[in-house]
């Protein structure tokens, strides 16, 4: 069973499906409810698919169900601002491959898990936001909110800009210790314990 995931902060399928299933989404519970499957069929193939195999298809769905970029932005707030062109990719790139890492680990056995997507509701800046439960094999269910915005350029509809677990909110989370880090350490810095958390969950994927 997969630990209840609180990280930005997403197979069986191949690459070009998951775009493909992507780019006919036309509301956000399809969003959601796409990335799900691309889960599920994830831990299903998690023991044949290996780390490495579960974080490459895993890549897929975030790249086409998220907007990284925003979220990106989002995440480092007032600092964004101050990056150059060169950095902000860099911390796209860092920040993608430790989301990877950590869908791959945290989703990597099937034990009956199922997701059920419910409601969805309009918020007042224009999101929506989307209300899912996870029930695994055994324990408590989870419940996640997820907020997406819509992004006509894309030509894929809606996408993910934040997760909230149980009442926990990813964003929230990672932009308060971002913050810590960059004040201390810099961006050098920042892009170095990202990293090192990133090799922590392959570790333990």
């Amino acid at each position: 069973m997969p630990k209840p995931f609180v990280s930005l902060l997403a197979l069986a399928f191949s690459a070009g499906a998951a775009f493909s299933a992507s780019a006919a989404t036309t509301t956000p519970a399809e969003t959601v409810t796409s990335f799900h499957a691309v889960l599920i069929d994830n831990m299903k193939a998690g023991a044949t698919l290996k780390c490495g195999g579960r974080a490459e298809k895993v890549g897929a769905a975030v790249d086409a169900d998220f907007d990284l970029p925003f979220l990106a932005q989002r995440v480092l707030r007032r600092q964004w601002k101050d990056l150059s062109e060169e950095q902000r990719a860099q911390f796209i790139a860092t920040f993608r491959e430790l989301v990877l890492a950590t869908y791959a680990s945290q989703f990597a056995k099937f034990g009956g898990e199922k997701f059920e997507t419910r409601e969805t509701k309009d918020l007042a800046d224009g999101t929506r936001l989307v209300n899912a439960k996870l029930t695994p094999g055994s324990g408590a269910p989870v419940n996640f909110d997820y907020v997406l915005r819509e992004v006509p350029e894309s030509g894929k509809g809606w996408r993910i800009i934040n997760v909230v677990a149980d009442g926990v909110s990813d964003l929230a989370i990672r932009a308060s210790q971002y913050d810590k880090i960059y004040k201390a350490s810099g961006f050098d810095g920042l892009i170095k314990q990202i990293k090192q958390q990133t090799e922590a969950n392959k570790a333990g994927c």
